[in-house]
């Protein structure tokens, strides 16, 4: 009813407002994460930060909520894409902190901010960036042909489109376990094109009336060497990505979302195996060597040398 859509804009409108910058390869990834690190360092006061190549809190949700309890004045935060369950919306304290008398942690309203760059775009770029690390196209080359496996950016489920899915999904599933309720965070989405990541996160902080983010307009990976992989690759990534980029609105099973990735993530990993040691994809190796390590452990055989 209106009445109901007026008070929760009214208890918006009170809450504190948090960023967060779901960084996605080929999308100034490099230069928001930098950002992201040194306005922690310089400015959260209660939490002795690690000295790492990520900002506290980009990878793991538990760390990304305790930097949001413990620095209130952090309003910027920078998280790797989003999980395949998108806790970052659907987040639970985990009971210690309850049981230590914290108590639960106030409502706040997130803004996400999600990067939109076109798929033609993204995938030379991607394409790119595994010929200027691996200095060639092999690994990648095989890898789609198998089953059109991933490979470091070039991994589907790094498109901004499908973080994007995730988000409107979790969206769906928020509203109707009431998640955002009165007297519940709330989360909102705003679709920027990444060649204005400076102008829109400036502008969108100040709408807001936060200070905006620093640094936002360096260019750390502009400058790279010549040469990428032949159109081959790209037109491969094409022929297995194409369909799933027309059709993927929003992911609202997240559940068999989950386990499909982790699936094709186990099956990626037991073929990267196989090249590093010289051999076909196929070959058979030790239990001990691949485990059964499943959900985030076999992720480094997409993003490996994502954060590079």
């Amino acid at each position: 009813t209106s009445l109901q859509n007026e008070n929760a804009e009214r208890a918006e409108n009170v809450m504190p407002k948090k960023f967060v910058i779901h960084c996605l390869p080929k999308t100034a990834s490099t230069t928001l994460r930098k950002a992201c690190r040194r306005h922690l360092w310089t400015n959260c006061e209660a939490l002795e930060l690690p000295m790492k190549q990520d900002p506290f809190g980009f990878r793991q949700i538990d760390d990304f909520f305790t930097a949001v309890r413990y620095c209130p004045e952090i309003d910027h935060f920078c998280v790797q894409g989003g999980d395949d369950m998108m806790t970052i919306i659907n987040h639970e304290e985990k009971a210690e902190s309850k049981q230590e008398g914290e108590g639960e942690s106030p409502p706040l309203h997130f803004i996400h901010m999600v990067p939109f760059r076109n798929f033609d775009s993204w995938v030379e770029s991607a394409v790119k960036q595994v010929f200027v690390i691996d200095g060639s196209c092999d690994r990648i080359g095989q890898l789609l042909d198998h089953n059109c496996l991933g490979y470091r950016e070039m991994y589907m489920e790094l498109y901004p489109k499908i973080a994007l899915a995730l988000l409107t999904g979790m969206g769906f599933n928020a509203n109707d376990k009431g998640l955002t309720g009165e007297g519940k965070s709330q989360h909102h989405i705003v679709l920027y094109n990444y060649q204005d990541t400076d102008v829109i996160i400036a502008e969108t902080s100040r709408y807001f009336g936060i200070e905006p983010l620093a640094r936002t307009d360096e260019q750390a990976k502009a400058n790279r060497g010549e040469g990428t992989c032949p159109a081959r690759i790209s037109d491969k990534f094409h022929e297995c990505h194409d369909e799933t980029l027309m059709t993927q609105d929003s992911i609202r099973m997240l559940r068999p979302e989950r386990k499909r990735r982790t699936q094709e993530m186990r099956e990626m990993k037991h073929a990267l195996q196989c090249l590093r040691s010289g051999r076909q994809i196929g070959c058979q190796h030790d239990e001990e060597e691949d485990g059964d390590s499943g959900g985030d452990g076999v992720s480094e055989a997409v993003v490996e040398n994502v954060v590079s």
